[in-house]
């Protein structure tokens, strides 16, 4: 499909969906879609796509570089031996190739299809025998195709040129595309292979059975792919592809359960227990099977949590307590030292000095009120003073001896708290043993419950190094005991995290697979709308052309629709045999499906995007019976007002039809001589300008005519064959100079009368009829008198001989065909 109809497909689907109530997620896939796979991966995985802009509204989009035939040239192959040349004239017009069976007309079109495809239709799925032929055996040269292309809008053309070497198998060829002037290129720069597939100008008889008479599927296909809606298919396959993965996707966690669920019943963990329960219901409890991963061990184990316990206890390190022994045992050493001392009575001794000196204070120089000895003066004074400083200190030092002491019990109970309850824990089936660590602890604490800091300060280091060495075991084998639960539970939670992984992804899936189905509902319903409305006027046509084909046929052709999806995809023909509906390809005769194969390949082969100008048809006529000859006459003569249309044929009643329908066409003769030599000439009465002056010849034998009556047809019929002529001339002329023919064909419908006619096919100007004298004696002689005498004759005035006159003008038609 070409870059114009993608964009014109997509854009259809986008006018759709905006007039389309869909949910949010379908409407984001089906333009995701649009834009390609990784917009298409993209959103199945959350992100929103960006819609595509609606591009600004251009003037239709111009037709291709129309291409034409100028000529075949062919050696060695097939029926053709020496060389043999079927020139053409590039541009509309209808050419009709005759000649029997075996007269080596067909080779020339399958020369040419070969050349210019690299294969050929007749030939396709058949044995070998069919292609092991191909070698024309009365060639004296290596076999070679040659066609000449003449391109519209260009003087000069392109030859593209196909040969084989001596020993080579058919598909061992070489071919080139040159134009005119420049390098060899590969027949690949042409840019035909898209259009070759979808516009085929070739179409063989083989073909016309084929087209009607092959799978459903495939004419289907066909017929969509020429209308521009393979995008359609791209699109839906692209949809239904993701379809599958999220529906394969959505089922692989459930899919996953058993292994899981016996892995968990087989576990002794508690873990497994609550695992199993979060798996129950219609969802699982997802975050609690997360938790379940992540954590150490289970909350309500009653044998982890002790080990758990036991792997973290801690005691302080050996310096740590034996600082607060230290500090104990300097305490006990001040306490000591102040034993025997007067210091336990120093502070009510300190206190009756202090009420003395406040009597003293009161009554100054009086005796001792206890005594009555010394009186209190100032030298007792001073002497009491210092006694009370001395009683102090020694009270104080006494007090932060004791201090300390407690300090330092107090400190090793923070150290060492009292005995863990893990340790009082039967934990022999883990392989912990706390016996010898329980008694060393208890021993411990029964050492700090005692009142006597002495004998802590003397036994707490040695008690502490029983207590570290023995718990030091324990907290391994904890340790051991956790670890070996955590490596026998990893497993199981490795599989419990890949499944939570898949469950998100399969809910994620879910969800995607029914916007997918959503998506596609609606993209099948905006396709059927889409083809109907693409397939209307290709319809339409082929429907005209049946009509005219048909003739005389008691089938008449309704309505053609491609129906169906996946495997039942179809074209239904709707007719009617005798006013009553049927079933065509089961009333239909060969001929009428012969006519009605070609009705559908007309519209296709003729579609303005095509770059061909040219169809190549190959004995169409056959099955047909003599009416719908005429009808294809006709359907013909009409396609060939705006193509070029090279009609094959080994049946003289087309060329006859031609003749009695008075249709334009040029009539070539081919045969075959001795040795394969194929000969090219035309046919006089194939010409219509000839055929004119054959007419005109007949009118004059005519003796029951009146010579006034005789003498103005015969000028007339002379008009209208120079005039014919020189539209053939302007045409070649203006088609070698690059002219449009669209340009070339107004120029000749705004020419009226046969002087401007000729003066524009002589000098190129209508308006320069002065200049006719000059260019008609180049013509020859009698030119410019045939001339004259067709205008006043035409017109009822004296004409000479009018035999004489015919013969002098079918030699001016031939120079004139000649420009």
């Amino acid at each position: 499909m070409t870059d114009d109809q993608t964009g014109t497909v997509d854009q259809l689907i986008l006018d759709h969906l905006d007039h389309a109530n869909l949910p949010e997620t379908a409407e984001d896939l089906i333009i995701a879609a649009l834009l390609g796979d990784e917009d298409l991966a993209a959103v199945l995985g959350g992100t929103a796509p960006q819609r595509p802009e609606t591009p600004a509204a251009d003037e239709a989009a111009s037709e291709p570089i129309g291409t034409y035939l100028a000529s075949i040239e062919v050696t060695g192959f097939r029926g053709i031996g020496p060389t043999a040349t079927l020139n053409l004239i590039p541009g509309p017009g209808l050419t009709i190739v005759t000649g029997r069976n075996g007269s080596g007309k067909s080779s020339f079109a399958e020369a040419a299809e070969f050349a210019l495809t690299g294969n050929n239709k007749r030939w396709a799925g058949r044995t070998a025998v069919w292609q092991k032929g191909w070698r024309n055996l009365h060639a004296s040269t290596d076999p070679r195709i040659r066609v000449r292309l003449g391109v519209e809008g260009h003087r000069d053309g392109a030859t593209v040129e196909c040969h084989w070497a001596s020993d080579a198998n058919l598909t061992e060829c070489t071919t080139f595309l040159q134009a005119t002037g420049q390098r060899r290129q590969s027949v690949a720069d042409l840019g035909w292979a898209k259009s070759l597939e979808l516009y085929r100008p070739f179409l063989s008889y083989s073909e016309l059975g084929g087209l009607l008479g092959g799978k459903d599927s495939e004419m289907h296909d066909s017929l969509q792919r020429i209308l521009g809606l393979g995008r359609l298919v791209e699109i839906e396959t692209m949809l239904k592809t993701a379809r599958r993965e999220m529906d394969q996707q959505r089922k692989r966690a459930a899919e996953s359960i058993p292994p899981l669920k016996a892995a968990l019943a087989e576990h002794p963990d508690p873990r497994a227990r609550l695992a199993e329960h979060a798996l129950t219901g219609r969802l699982a409890d997802l975050d609690q099977l997360e938790t379940l991963t992540t954590s150490g061990e289970a909350t309500d184990d009653t044998t982890v949590v002790p080990l758990r316990q036991l792997d973290v206890l801690h005691l302080p390190s050996h310096t740590e307590l034996s600082t607060a022994v230290d500090r104990l045992r300097t305490a006990l050493r001040q306490i000591d030292a102040l034993a025997g001392t007067p210091a336990e009575e120093a502070r009510a001794l300190a206190g009756l000095l202090r009420d003395a000196l406040r009597h003293r204070t009161n009554h100054p120089d009086q005796p001792c009120p206890v005594c009555g000895g010394r009186t209190l003066d100032e030298e007792w004074a001073a002497q009491a003073q210092t006694q009370l400083h001395r009683l102090a200190q020694r009270a104080e030092q006494l007090d932060g001896a004791h201090r300390t002491e407690l300090e330092a019990r107090r400190a090793l109970r923070q150290q060492v708290p009292a005995l863990p309850a893990a340790l009082n824990l039967d934990l022999s089936s883990e392989q912990v043993h706390t016996g010898d660590a329980r008694t060393a602890w208890q021993s411990w604490d029964d050492l700090l419950a005692a009142a006597d800091s002495t004998t802590i300060a003397e036994t707490a280091i040695g008690a502490f190094d029983t207590l570290v060495n023995t718990l030091s075991p324990v907290r391994t084998a904890a340790r051991d005991a956790l670890e070996r639960r955590r490596q026998a539970w990893q497993p199981v939670a490795d599989q419990l995290r890949t499944w939570i992984d898949t469950e998100h992804a399969s809910r994620h899936a879910a969800t995607m697979f029914a916007a997918l189905k959503t998506a596609i509902a609606k993209l099948l319903e905006f396709g059927n709308e889409i083809r109907a409305d693409k397939l209307a006027p290709v319809a339409a046509e082929a429907t005209t052309i049946w009509n005219t084909l048909r003739q005389d046929s008691n089938v008449q052709l309704g309505a053609i629709k491609l129906a169906g999806t996946g495997t039942t995809r179809r074209v239904d023909l709707d007719v009617e045999v005798d006013g009553v509906p049927g079933a065509a390809l089961s009333v239909m005769s060969q001929g009428e499906l012969h006519s009605l194969a070609l009705a559908l390949f007309l519209p296709r082969a003729t579609m303005p995007e095509s770059p061909f100008r040219f169809l190549v048809i190959d004995d169409p006529v056959q099955s047909m019976d003599p009416a719908k000859v005429y009808g294809l006459a006709q359907v013909l003569a009409q396609v060939a007002k705006h193509r070029q249309v090279i009609v094959f044929t080994h049946d003289d009643r087309l060329p006859a039809a031609v003749r009695h329908l008075q249709l334009d066409a040029r009539i070539l003769a081919v045969s075959r001589l001795a040795r394969s030599q194929v000969t090219v000439t035309g046919d006089r009465d194939g010409d219509p300008g000839q055929r004119y002056l054959t007419d005109a010849l007949a009118i004059t034998h005519d003796e029951n005519m009146a010579a006034t009556v005789q003498a103005t047809i015969v000028c007339n019929l002379i008009r209208d064959a120079l005039e014919y002529a020189c539209h053939e001339r302007i045409r070649i002329r203006g088609f070698r100079a690059g002219t449009s023919i669209a340009d070339t064909e107004a120029a000749i419908s705004e020419t009226e009368g046969l002087r401007p006619t000729l003066a524009l096919a002589l000098v190129g100007d209508r308006k320069r009829v002065g200049a006719l004298p000059a260019e008609l004696s180049k013509l020859g002689p009698t030119a410019a008198r045939v001339v004259k005498a067709a205008n006043n004759g035409s017109h009822g005035g004296a004409t000479s001989d009018l035999a004489v006159l015919i013969e002098e003008a079918r030699h001016l038609v031939g120079r004139l065909r000649r420009p």
